[in-house]
């Protein structure tokens, strides 16, 4: 039965459906799909109607409650030192900010935008620009409640280092962890540098601004479940991925989605019936889903088991997440998991070949779970949980979150 699944194995399948995960966006530009979002909802509806496709047993929809995020677009012009018009394309954070067509603002860089970068300057209704490193310094969310007490119409955050390092041109998006009424976007490198040529002069310039990123609380979206029958329909292991994203999302969370219907495919193709029964949960709202909370994020996974499916607890014997698996993260596999399921996850890796082409030095476990994906929100409840690894490695500093 083995050989059979892995003859069914379809990778061009799984690589098609990442791509047409594509096609669902806020943002004509950038992508985003985000919380509560109308591209969220329609992913849903296509992820539904594939495990249909796939007969899966049960397809169904859970309803849950998350703060949603709308992010139309968001554009920076100016006149360049030559006098050419520039105009810059923007990231977003989950906060509100509409201009209704271009206004004019004025812009102030007040460095790290911390409370001593303001001493002596007056921002009121205007436009702050700060540098940020998320990974080594702090989160987003200090210096853009420090520029919302200033009296600051928005924050424009350029990464110096710990994200969106690939590149110049690179944006970052991350969750906001603070309230929606503190505006917050993200600026290249390459176009903030175009922006502090002009104000080496003077302290401050005008610009145009175009933008439209709207934040409601108590949005209903959906995650969506699919079963393959066990023949112990009461001990289930639970598959899930998110399919909300920044960007285009295709390496976080599309391929992770594309991964798990990829398995139900070849199981079902293969006729095989495990047993315990296999639960597909694409979940939403990942990324983000709550306003002004330390923990914004995983926000459809903890809704799901606490208030959907409370029921699970007991019944799944595990969950077994992936998260952004298209990229070899560094020279060596890890899978993730709780401390209870560690040594059994390590006499099974123990038992696998791993191609040196592929992690040259192997495979690990590690413990105890982060707080960085869905596997943690189950974890919580009582759900022994895994994910493979992928918060170490160049990946993170270089491309992740980024439209690279």
């Amino acid at each position: 039965m083995q050989e059979a699944v892995i003859k069914n194995i379809d990778t061009d399948y799984s690589y098609q459906l990442a791509k047409r995960m594509e096609q669902f966006h806020s943002n004509e530009k950038l992508g985003y799909r985000p919380a509560g979002s109308k591209a969220e909802f329609l992913t849903g509806e296509m992820l539904k109607d594939e495990m249909q496709k796939l007969g899966l047993s049960d397809v169904c929809k859970n309803a849950v409650t998350v703060d949603g995020w709308e992010f139309k677009n968001a554009e920076l012009t100016f006149e360049t030192k030559e006098g050419k018009r520039h105009t810059a394309l923007l990231g977003a954070y989950q906060t509100d900010f509409v201009t209704d067509g271009e206004q004019a603002f004025s812009l102030m860089y007040l460095g790290k935008g911390t409370e001593a970068d303001y001493e002596g300057k007056d921002v009121t209704g205007k436009l702050v620009l700060v540098d940020i490193n998320q990974r080594d310094e702090w989160w987003i969310n200090y210096p853009v409640y420090q520029a919302h007490l200033k009296g600051a119409a928005a924050v424009i955050a350029v990464q110096c280092g710990g994200y969106g390092e690939v590149d110049a041109k690179a944006l970052n998006a991350q969750d906001i962890a603070g309230p929606e009424d503190a505006p917050a976007f993200s600026i290249s490198r390459k176009d903030a540098a175009g922006l502090l040529e002009l104000l080496r002069d003077q302290e401050e310039i005008t610009v145009t601004f175009d933008a439209e990123s709207r934040v409601t609380r108590n949005c209903t979206t959906y995650n969506i479940v699919g079963r393959i029958p066990g023949k112990h329909p009461d001990r289930m292991v639970l598959l899930s991925a998110h399919y909300d994203s920044y960007f285009d999302g295709f390496q976080d969370d599309n391929t992770a989605v594309a991964l798990m219907f990829g398995i139900a495919k070849a199981l079902q193709d293969s006729g095989f019936q495990p047993n315990n029964t296999i639960v597909i949960c694409a979940m939403a709202s990942e990324e983000w889903g709550v306003v002004d909370s330390n923990f914004d994020w995983s926000t459809g996974a903890y809704e799901q088991i606490f208030t959907a499916h409370p029921e699970w607890v007991g019944k799944v014997i595990a969950d077994l997440n992936f998260e952004l698996p298209a990229h070899a993260h560094n020279r060596q596999d890890a899978i993730r998991c709780t401390y209870e399921y560690a040594d059994f996850i390590r006499q099974f890796t123990d038992s696998l070949t791993v191609p040196k082409e592929a992690y040259p030095d192997g495979i690990t476990v590690l413990s105890p779970i982060e707080t960085w994906s869905d596997d943690f929100s189950m974890a919580i409840a009582g759900i022994p949980s895994t994910v493979n690894d992928f918060s170490a490695g160049p990946f993170m500093q270089n491309y992740y979150h980024s439209q690279y």
